[in-house]
């Protein structure tokens, strides 16, 4: 069930979500959700680079108000 994965996606990273678990969640691979979230195409991740390394966080809150919009908990 969706919610039952969400909520142990919320309850495993309460704080920020690595990129490869938001990715498998999303059925994603997570180079291509890298490459949507440097080219600014991802509302709820942010990325930076420190001469050739970079670096990518996605807030918890963030991807979970852009995934329910808004809507999370679900009403009963």
């Amino acid at each position: 069930m969706p919610n039952d994965q969400l909520k142990e996606l919320i309850d495993r990273h309460p704080i920020y979500i690595p990129v490869s678990e938001a990715a498998a969640f999303l059925h994603m691979g997570p180079e291509a959700l890298r490459a949507s979230i440097d080219q600014s195409r991802c509302p709820f991740g942010f990325s930076w680079r420190l001469g050739e390394r970079s670096g990518y966080k996605i807030p918890t809150i963030a991807f979970i108000s852009w995934l329910t919009k808004g809507a999370y908990p679900p009403p009963a």
